[in-house]
């Protein structure tokens, strides 16, 4: 990743990786799927070992559901809302009509219902849902309120991926572990800065979390559901994995890695060969250190550790023999490359922060987020190039709605291997500039883009976005 090299720490003898105070291995949760209409409900649930957690969620469970999908079918889903606060749905990552899009004052009140129907059209991938409600997104999702949308293809099947046991969804996220167990959301100025960040990593809800598995290949689809954290992924043991798809979907090509950046709101898929791992070992997934601007890796101000600290995510447990391992195919599945030179737009849009931090001062362009006026005038089937500048200290995931985008350039170096395919969200670093090129194609209607940095976009890091 050649943006990554001014980020990276270099520590002599290395640096121990954030744990649990000598905690035992948990179990890896792996969400079953929705039977039944989607229900937001408080709920408890055992999130640290012994202790049970009051939380917020979708179907009553921490993650939420996993929902399934095939490219071309009309989706259908009915939303219950128990909660004591108005809530929706945001398909992250689907471009879906603007009224089943989840903007952020399009809300379902405490006790009502709604139903969703739209036309899946994206291709196979790994997309997610979760609230988007205007100044509460950062603290329902932090309650637990977050699920996988998985969309499987005929091409993509056809390929003969890993499939079944060998098929894992990863939700990474981090929290703060507290005395009595609790998901307490209470955010102060600092934590409006760099974000709610938390002090141990958890996977699928599971704290130090491991997974026993078979000696084959496997494929992992890693979803970054944090509200702030970036993690930068690797293996312990350095050993490489083939990258196979990013936001949108497949590759083009698999692309061999060590090591990726994930921004919240971002998905990858790798592929990792445990077929000469001796029965009984063991890997550990994990995110490395690295600086990150703000204060850098250690404890931060707000109460979790700071951005660019060490986590232990998953340890993978090799214990028995697996089945012959998959022939990876040279080619993945084609898709419409956007040509930038052919663009009849350009546009240059500028994330700032100003202090002290509050609602507010959290800016794109200047303008910080106002229902329904109109920021963006998009025209559909018409090609654009955006730059995106981060012009603040605080790395800034950047997210729109309604399509998907190609990543151009990055003014810090090379494009990670996630980065190659269609994406929706891209991680943009202090002082740096991406260019990204774009077509809005599917529906017309206001959408919002967005830091996906959850409380900079609570705070006002969000534009409309209206696609006529």
């Amino acid at each position: 990743v050649g943006a990554a090299a001014a980020r990276v720490l270099t520590v002599a003898g290395g640096l121990p990786l954030l744990r649990g105070a000598e905690a035992s291995a948990e179990p890896l949760g792996l969400p079953a799927g929705l039977v039944g209409p989607l229900i937001a409900t408080p709920a408890t649930g055992t999130v640290w070992p012994g202790r049970s957690t009051a939380l917020l969620t979708f179907g009553g469970t921490y993650p939420g559901p996993t929902l399934r999908a095939r490219r071309g079918d009309v989706f259908q889903l009915r939303l219950e809302n128990r909660l004591a606060e108005p809530t929706n749905v945001h398909w992250h990552g689907l471009a879906v009509p603007a009224e089943a899009d989840g903007y952020p004052t399009d809300l379902v009140q405490p006790g009502a219902a709604r139903q969703y129907a739209f036309q899946i059209g994206e291709r196979a991938g790994t997309y997610w849902y979760h609230p988007h409600p205007d100044r509460r997104t950062g603290a329902q999702v932090y309650g637990g309120m977050a699920g996988f949308l998985i969309v499987e293809d005929e091409d993509e099947r056809a390929l003969g991926l890993p499939g079944g046991e060998q098929d894992v969804a990863l939700l990474l996220q981090d929290r703060r572990r507290s005395a009595d167990g609790s998901l307490r959301y209470a955010p102060t100025p600092m934590d409006l800065m760099a974000g709610y960040l938390g002090d141990a990593a958890l996977v699928n809800g599971t704290p130090d979390a491991e997974l026993r598995v078979a000696a084959t290949l496997h494929r992992l689809r890693l979803l970054n559901g944090s509200n702030a954290r970036v993690f930068r992924v690797a293996f312990e043991d350095g050993r490489r994995f083939q990258v196979i798809a990013g936001d949108g979907g497949l590759l083009e090509s698999p692309v061999a890695a060590s090591e990726l950046f994930l921004g919240p709101g971002e998905r990858v898929e790798l592929l990792v060969d445990l077929s000469r791992d001796p029965i009984g070992g063991s890997v550990r997934l994990a995110s490395l250190p690295f600086s990150a601007g703000g204060m850098g890796p250690g404890m931060g101000m707000g109460g979790g550790a700071s951005q660019g600290a060490a986590f232990s995510l998953l340890r993978l447990l090799v214990e028995r023999p697996g089945p012959p391992g998959v022939r990876l195919p040279d080619r993945l599945a084609p898709f419409e490359r956007l040509d930038p030179s052919r663009a009849e737009v350009r546009r240059r849009l500028v994330m700032e922060m100003r202090m002290p931090p509050f609602a507010g001062a959290f800016t794109i362009n200047g303008r910080s987020f106002e229902a329904g006026r109109v920021d963006l005038r998009v025209e559909r089937g018409a090609l654009e190039v955006w730059e995106i500048v981060n012009a603040s200290n605080e790395p800034h995931p950047f997210h729109v709605h309604a399509t998907q985008f190609q990543v151009v350039r990055r003014s810090t170096g090379a494009l990670g291997a996630h980065e190659l395919g269609p994406k929706d969200t891209v991680l943009v670093w202090p002082g740096e500039t991406v260019q990204i090129v774009l077509r809005f194609e599917r529906h017309a209607g206001l959408y919002v883009l967005h830091c996906h940095n959850l409380e900079h976009e609570d705070a006002g890091m969000m534009l409309n976005l209206e696609v006529v």
